[in-house]
């Protein structure tokens, strides 16, 4: 793993293989090893970059005596893709999904393509007044109010039994029960985009490199809203639906995903 810094945080991300560049962003609680299969596969003709987002993996957690940026984690992303030449492609899931949209915004003609699995970028729900902001909210408190009161695995309970569903959750090991706990601190910071963000729907808009938005046919209301509404936005867009997954298909249902995803590098090479 290499290291650069980013604000008062060093940031660790994979660097490896030869070709067209490809930025990979994770999702909340995880780190760069959640796209290892794609990894593997894309390292043979592209250039990978992997960083893991702060408070997970190997980079450090965010500062504890300064308030939490917004902005901390685009400006990391827009870090590593700053070690690699133009043109980027960008793909990401979930937090690393509306992470590469900002990052878009900011990289303009950079971006070569660009693919999102279920971006949570749910402050356009509460700027467009959608009704599945109020499971967000719901979310936000099952989550914060244990954080506040110290109680950092009943917190990663509800924030994973939301995703993963109750039983997968019920039946996970104690040892990655534990390890979602430690880093339940971070996804809490993360709230704050939902509540702070101001990008709206036209600044979106202005994002015009092919756009590949990959949605499971299960997710839950607030992820296929969020999606459904990028499908109608943006200009250059497809919307695929993979057929029997949740948010979490990277860990569900690899193969078919990651398919999904070639086939669009493939086609914007």
């Amino acid at each position: 793993m290499n290291i650069l810094e980013s604000g008062d945080v060093e940031i660790a991300y994979l660097d490896e293989g030869e070709g067209p560049t490809v930025l990979l962003g994770h999702c909340s609680a995880a780190s760069h090893k959640e796209w290892a299969p794609l990894i593997e596969v894309l390292a043979e003709h592209w250039h990978v970059l992997a960083p893991d987002f702060i408070g997970y993996g190997q980079t450090g957690p965010w500062p504890a005596e300064k308030p939490f940026s917004i902005d901390a984690d685009v400006e990391a992303l827009l870090a590593v893709a700053e070690t690699a030449e133009a043109p980027l492609h960008l793909v990401g899931h979930s937090y690393g999904a509306a992470l590469a949209l900002e990052a878009a915004r900011a990289l303009k003609d950079k971006v070569k393509s660009l693919t999102l699995v279920e971006p949570v970028s749910f402050h356009l729900l509460r700027l467009e007044d959608l009704p599945e902001w109020q499971d967000v909210e719901k979310l936000g408190v099952a989550v914060l109010d244990p954080v506040a009161k110290g109680d950092d695995k009943k917190a990663a309970g509800a924030f994973m039994s939301y995703w993963l569903g109750r039983w997968r959750w019920w039946i996970a090991p104690e040892s990655f029960k534990s390890a979602i706990a430690t880093t339940i601190p971070k996804v809490a910071l993360e709230f704050s985009i939902a509540l702070d963000a101001n990008s709206t729907t036209m600044d979106y808009a202005e994002i015009t490199a092919p756009t590949l938005l990959i949605m499971g046919s299960k997710t839950p209301p607030p992820t296929r809203a969020v999606t459904e509404l990028l499908s109608k936005t943006l200009p250059n867009v497809e919307l695929k639906t993979l057929k029997g997954a949740g948010h979490m298909s990277p860990f569900t249902h690899p193969g078919k995903l990651n398919q999904m995803i070639l086939d669009h590098l493939n086609a914007h090479r």
